[in-house]
């Protein structure tokens, strides 16, 4: 019998030299896919295998967040590759991006099942399994994988469902909330570990599930990418900006939990003032309404832009006077991994209440933190920066400097700490 970890605090400590490991990661999203969640493994994972250890991916074919599988990856049941000296299975499944929770259901389960069934060809004894969640469906497969490979299952909770799914009033009733509840107690129990991106959704989950071992990697940015530098005068100009005008930007997923329309609200309200642009970069369930809400009321001050590769995106923030990251309700726990990019990019934020980005940005004095939705305060925090340069200023030098705390690089070494510390404890409870 494997002894399970007994103390969080044990975790993420070690700085000395240590074996290489054989390490598995479980996810739906993975790049040529964009995203938080897409990019986030992408980086660890590469960073990993450059450090020596054995990495291998299981994912999906590549279709989030358009909904449709890309080109390349169609009609085909299995695909595998390597990237970066990572090896990465792709699997088949029923793509949907659809609002409506039946098709979003059938596409988490379709990848469940084919990723056990076709993803774990040939993976070997393993030293950790990760599983990212959400999507919960794919706690089963992690679970079952993790026992064939004989290994520590990592649970990796980038949303803590269903408690967010809840908070934004999404519907429910075509997946019994019972059944939500027990795959993520099954989640939690049955893992060696269960690691969130912030302390407080940590300590939400411990909470709950006091003799659960818990603890946080969090996320980061590359500094290389995203820099102050990068702006660009080009860029702004291929989007109608001026030189004097003032560029308000969201850049990620168009989703259920993101509120964007709350964006189109401000700048109808702002549509008077020629000097400020709103640009929209992404895609994404509600992009088709965003848009058509944008043109019935005759908008010019709104740009959309299709997704970016994630070495442009940098670009695209850094040429931002103000960046937005709204969120559909207050959301605990929750830190938007682009509040990282922003403040690595030296542009300040309004950001959401109710969320962890929202302590930071305000304590810090890096921008502004306003209710879900709530178009008054949004405006008026938007026509603020906009009557003081010297503020934004201020505001971009000092962001940049609390940047430097995220590098991803150092985040990558507390999750191999982390990581070796729980096969150490594996191996002194085996007798290895």
């Amino acid at each position: 019998m494997v002894a399970r970890a007994k103390s969080p605090g044990r975790l993420g400590n070690g700085t000395e030299q240590r074996r290489p490991l054989r390490i598995l990661f479980l996810t739906q999203n993975f790049p040529p896919e964009i995203g938080a969640k897409a990019a986030r493994l992408y980086e660890l994972t590469r960073r990993l295998a450059a450090s020596g250890h054995d990495v291998r991916v299981i994912t999906a074919m590549p279709n989030y967040p358009t909904g449709k599988v890309f080109e390349g990856f169609r009609a085909r049941m299995r695909v595998e590759e390597r990237i970066e000296g990572v090896q990465v299975v792709r699997t088949w499944l029923k793509p949907s991006n659809s609002v409506r929770t039946l098709p979003r259901l059938l596409s988490y389960l379709t990848f469940a099942v084919t990723s056990l069934l076709l993803g774990t060809r040939g993976i070997g004894r393993r030293d950790i399994v990760f599983i990212e969640s959400p999507p919960l469906l794919l706690v089963l497969p992690g679970l079952l994988i993790g026992r064939m490979a004989k290994a520590r299952v990592v649970m990796n909770v980038s949303d803590v469902w269903p408690e967010t799914a809840l908070r934004i009033g999404l519907e429910m009733r075509r997946v019994p909330l019972w059944l939500l509840r027990r795959l993520e107690r099954l989640g939690y129990e049955k893992s060696d570990l269960v690691t969130a991106t912030t302390p407080k959704a940590s300590e939400s989950i411990a909470d709950r599930f006091p003799h659960v071992a818990t603890a946080v990697i969090p996320g980061g940015t590359d500094l290389e990418l995203f820099r102050p530098s990068r702006r660009s005068n080009a860029l702004r100009e291929s989007l109608g900006v001026g030189e004097g005008d003032f560029l308000v930007g969201y850049c990620g997923l168009h989703g259920l939990f993101q509120g964007l329309e709350v964006i189109v609200w401000a700048a109808e309200m702002l549509r008077d003032n020629p000097r400020v642009k709103f640009v929209l970069a992404g895609d994404g369930p509600t992009k088709r309404m965003l848009i058509e809400s944008v043109s019935a009321a005759g908008l010019e001050n709104v740009v959309f832009k299709a997704p970016l590769p994630r070495e442009q995106v940098g670009e695209l923030v850094a040429s931002f006077d103000l960046a937005l990251v709204p969120l559909a309700a207050e959301l605990p726990g929750t830190m938007p991994s682009k509040v990282y990019e922003t403040l690595a990019c030296g542009v300040p934020l309004i950001v959401c209440e109710g969320c962890e980005a929202a302590a930071l940005v305000t304590d810090l004095g890096l921008g502004r933190a306003v209710p879900p939705l709530d178009l008054g305060a949004l405006v008026d925090a938007i026509e603020d920066f906009l009557g003081d340069p010297a503020q934004v200023k201020r505001i971009g030098r000092n962001a940049r400097e609390l940047a430097t705390r995220y590098d991803l690089d150092d985040v990558v070494r507390r999750a191999e700490a982390t990581f070796s510390a729980l096969v150490d404890d594996m191996s002194k409870a085996v007798g290895y």
